[in-house]
């Protein structure tokens, strides 16, 4: 259970990640030690998953956002869901392939897709070889479709979780 100081810690965390302890206690009015515990506790109870810094893509050459909607043969007897194992050696391979788009996220879905991934290409040609070369090489994967990104309106990188 999370009382009013540890939402007043996340939330200032969330505006100020980089904020010290220090000035955390200041401005809310509560010894060093005590959240210094509060912070232990929020991320040993997996609230804080962690810290990191924020990169934008579009700044480091990635010029294309994308979906890509991913329908998956089912494998039955597998030790693993088909659209799991599929999703990870995706992910294994952008992390691993400079030639292929970093995949930002993935996610096992409902409806009439299996998988979706989020996708930023540095141009066209490095989506388009991802999509016509490199997803056919899965035979699990039985069709795609690709929603290209003409406007990022919401992220979560600019807004806040709502906490209370």
């Amino acid at each position: 259970m999370m009382d009013e100081l540890d939402i007043k810690i996340l939330e200032s965390l969330q505006r100020n990640g980089r904020i010290t302890v220090s000035r955390l206690a200041e401005m809310l009015n509560k010894p060093r030690t005590t959240i210094m515990s509060r912070l232990a506790r929020l991320e040993s109870n997996k609230i804080i998953l962690g810290y990191k810094t924020i990169i934008d893509p579009t700044q480091m050459g990635y010029t294309i956002q994308a979906y890509v909607l991913l329908t998956v043969r089912r494998v039955p007897g597998a030790t693993k869901p088909s659209q799991v194992a599929l999703a990870e050696r995706i992910i294994y391979d952008s992390d691993n392939d400079k030639d292929l788009p970093w995949v930002e996220e993935a996610q096992v879905v409902t409806g009439q897709y299996d998988i979706v991934l989020k996708v930023w290409a540095k141009n066209l040609k490095q989506l388009s070889d991802f999509l016509i070369r490199y997803l056919p090489t899965h035979p699990d994967v039985v069709k795609s479709e690709t929603m290209i990104v003409l406007e990022n309106v919401a992220t979560w990188r600019n807004r806040n979780m709502p906490i209370r």
